[in-house]
């Protein structure tokens, strides 16, 4: 794969490309639908600059406490290269977004269901990233899904190199891309309070739960033989039934 492209004579981490091309995306969506929020302009993207900054904080966060080891003895380049948690981000972001809600006084729900959609569609977009970086690769296997990684600088461990892997990282951006696109179908419709976002937590906590199974990379330490991953999804699954039973006011 490419995990570096290079343009101009400058080697430009793959990665961090896709990962501007998911925000631009989510923002680019959120300037077109604004006026479904009520929240103006100006409030809409002060908001999302305060969720960017929480997700990006969460994310690293995450990254550090399952990959302390690793991350002490990376190079510099390697810190910024890669090394971001998805649901770090996903709780960064959620926090740093419910202390501006609280700040203003806006309610809560209208603003979940809102970003439940570009959050899906950044999500798609930010995993063909990894998938060119070689992050979050899969297990060995002999199908004609199989991809291989060549690439030196490839974050494949050498020794799975030339060998046939799992392309998990494209399994999820298009599962999570057709969750997007079932989202904003329904978002577009008169919906209960809520449930857009509850839809994005079930939608994504099942498909991240299934493909963990398909995941080689170091998955952490987990209980009752579920990942970490595994076990968030599951709690994610959990809040999407309390949101979807909630009776609307």
């Amino acid at each position: 794969m490419y995990p570096f492209i290079h343009i101009f004579g400058f080697a430009i981490p793959s990665y961090g490309i896709m990962t501007a091309l998911a925000y631009g995306s989510g923002l680019y969506y959120c300037y077109k639908q604004q006026a479904k929020l009520g929240l103006g302009k100006d409030k809409i993207f002060d908001l999302i600059f305060w969720i960017i900054i929480g997700a990006l904080i969460g994310a690293k966060l995450f990254f550090i406490w399952f990959n302390f080891d690793s991350f002490i003895v990376s190079s510099f380049i390697e810190k910024i290269r890669y090394g971001f948690v998805f649901y770090g981000g996903l709780i960064g972001g959620f926090i740093s977004g419910l202390i501006w809600i609280k700040k203003y006084k806006h309610p809560v729900l209208p603003v979940l269901d809102f970003f439940a959609v570009p959050l899906a569609l950044g999500h798609a977009i930010g995993r063909i990233g990894c998938f060119l970086a070689g992050c979050c690769y899969g297990k060995i296997s002999h199908n004609f899904l199989a991809v291989k990684y060549t690439n030196p600088q490839s974050l494949v461990p050498e020794h799975l190199h030339n060998l046939g892997l799992y392309p998990v990282q494209l399994m999820e951006s298009f599962a999570v891309l057709t969750l997007f696109f079932i989202l904003f179908y329904f978002y577009q419709k008169p919906h209960k309070k809520g449930v857009i976002c509850a839809g994005y937590l079930l939608g994504y906590g099942i498909i991240r739960f299934a493909l963990e199974y398909f995941r080689f990379d170091d998955r952490g330490t987990g209980l009752f033989g579920f990942s970490p991953s595994q076990i968030i999804a599951i709690i994610l699954i959990v809040i999407s039934v309390f949101l979807f039973k909630r009776k609307d006011k």
